[in-house]
Formats: C-alpha cells, structure tokens, sequence
C-alpha cells in the first residue's frame, strides 16, 4: 500500500508538466517596435495567476516559427511594485517550444494577489516582430492576462513598461513563459512520508 502511494504521488508530480502561459492567438497585426529608438520598447502584457506557479523560462515569439530569430531580445519579468524580478537574453539558438524560443532562467515562484509583468525589447533595425491586437488568445488556466503594456517613451530598453492599453485590446503578444508546480519542500516531504 505504501509503494502504491508512493507512485501515485511521483505520477501526480511527473503529470504536472511544464506548460506555456500563452498558448496561442490569432489575428492582429505584427509590429516591430512601439515608439522606435536605438536601445529599443519593451512590448508585453500584464497578468495574475491562479494558484502558485514556478517560472523556470523566458520566451520570445518566433515570428517565422522557423526556429531562428534575426536578433537575441531581452526578457523581463516584474511584480506589481515594479521590481524586476528576472530576465535573461533570449538568444537566436534558443530552445524552440511551439511558436516561442525560450532561454532558461533560475526558476522565480509567482503567487496569486499579485499582478505580475513580463516583457521583451524589440528593435526597430531587426525583423522580428510581436502581435498587437489579436482576436483571440489562449493561455494556461493558471494564467489570467490582464492587458497589454507598453514603454512611456522610446528607446527605454529593458525597463518596466509603464503604459497600459484597454483591457479589450487582446495582444501585445511577442514574450512567454515556461512554468511549472512549485517544488515541495523538504519538511513537507518529510512529513508525507512519516505519515505512510
């Protein structure tokens, strides 16, 4: 009865997969910068989740879907107080999942009550591009977007995209997230299996 209970737990923790927050869009129109300037925006979207999760990557859509990007983009992902709490450059050679190329990141727990943002810099001297305004999404059930964000002023980088667009402006799709269950803890293992 033991070891039976034992592989259901390992099965419920390997079912758990890790999964996409965006899983996909369609419509709306591609851009390859919002304002312009040589240091380039940093386009994304605001959102919350359900229940606690564990970011472990940070993407970028692959406009193309051909596995390669012109140009490595920065990523970013900040809280409600505007903390930045990771980023990573996305390189070219990245690893592909569905229509994003991903890099991987020291894994950041995300909670719910907070609103979090997650970003990438696009340029304007590149050809890669992010989705504005698309006419309809899908996300992970964890997952709640919010809306779509924007840098105040051109030419930022990798600062916290200040500017928000309506709710029911669907898009400002170009970054992702990997993510998974949050890990559980060593006394809490401990305390499962004295219980057996």
């Amino acid at each position: 009865m033991r070891m039976l209970g034992c592989f259901l737990l390992v099965a419920a923790f390997a079912t758990a997969a890790m999964g996409q927050a965006v899983t996909g869009f369609t419509g709306g129109t591609e851009y390859n910068i919002y304002h312009g300037g040589s240091t380039g925006d940093a386009i994304g979207y605001r959102f919350t989740v359900t229940e606690a999760v564990s970011v472990t990557s940070l993407g970028v859509w692959n406009a193309d879907q051909t596995g390669m990007m012109d140009t490595a983009h920065p990523v970013g992902l900040w809280d409600d107080s505007q903390t930045l709490l990771t980023s990573v450059t996305v390189e070219t050679s990245g690893t592909v999942v569905g229509d994003w190329i991903y890099a991987e990141i020291t894994p950041v727990v995300l909670n719910p009550g907070t609103t979090y943002t997650v970003a990438v810099v696009y340029y304007e001297d590149d050809s890669d591009w992010y989705i504005s305004s698309a006419s309809s999404a899908t996300y992970d059930p964890k997952v709640t977007w919010v809306n779509a964000v924007y840098p105040i002023a051109g030419s930022l980088g990798l600062t916290y995209p200040g500017s928000d667009s309506p709710a029911s402006s669907v898009g400002r799709f170009g970054p992702n997230f990997l993510m998974g269950p949050v890990s559980l803890q060593r006394s809490t293992w401990g305390s499962i299996k004295a219980s057996w």
